[in-house]
Formats: structure tokens, sequence, C-alpha cells
């Protein structure tokens, strides 16, 4: 596990004040899936896999009755602000994320970060104009 190449490569994404256009936990929280915008074709996926912590805070305490589900891209307020890796006190063999997302924060303690770009898939992403 080389933490300086994965922060390399979530660099290389620049996700920095880019819209994130979904996250998704999957496998009973196994592995977290973050999707940050490139442009209308791709999109960046940043995987985490074998996660063993998730924690995370979202707006929900102060932006009233509004629904996520129910807002459009341009209502979201979701976007890139820091990722940054460590290695985990706990564990060796794993890996501390922090993600700043504008309006939710998360920590995921997991043992594997994957980065790619992959086309969008609009039925399965949270994304809609």
């Amino acid at each position: 596990m080389n933490i300086k190449l994965l922060i390399n490569q979530i660099n290389e994404t620049k996700y920095w004040d880019m819209p994130i256009l979904d996250l998704q936990s999957k496998y009973f929280g196994d592995e977290i899936y973050l999707f940050i915008e490139k442009n209308n074709k791709v999109c960046w996926k940043i995987s985490f896999i074998s996660c063993y912590k998730v924690s995370y805070e979202t707006d929900a305490n102060w932006r009233g009755d509004f629904q996520v589900k129910n807002m459009t891209n341009g209502q979201l307020g979701y976007y890139g602000q820091d990722i940054s890796l460590s290695e985990c006190d706990d564990n060796k063999d794993f890996i501390s994320a922090s993600l700043d997302l504008s309006i939710m924060t998360m920590k995921i303690v997991c043992k594997t970060i994957l980065v790619e770009e992959i086309e969008m898939q609009y039925e399965t992403l949270f994304y809609r104009e």
C-alpha cells in the first residue's frame, strides 16, 4: 500500500470544487463508491474497498424539509473540497481517508482504494438535470 501513490491518483482527478455526482454504499458497507464529475461523458469513480469503519455527517440538520432524492444537479451542494489519506493508527493494513464534500464530511477506514475513469451511466448515478 503506497499512500503517496494513492494521493497522487486522487489528485489527478482534479476533484477540487468539482460536483460530486453520487456516493454509494454496496455490500453492506464493505464498499463505498464516490463519483466525481469530469465532463458529460465520463466521471471519476473512487472506490473504498474492504471498509471496516465509515462515518459521515450531512446538512440534514439545517437544510429544512428538502430531500436530496428530489433535488436536481443544480440544487445539490456537494463539491470536492479535500480528500486526505493516512496510514491507519489501529492497523497498518488499512488506510484512513477523510473527505470534505462541502455539505458532507466522511471518514472511511478501508484496505484498498481504487481510482478509475468510467463512462457516465445516468441510471446508476444520482446525477440528473
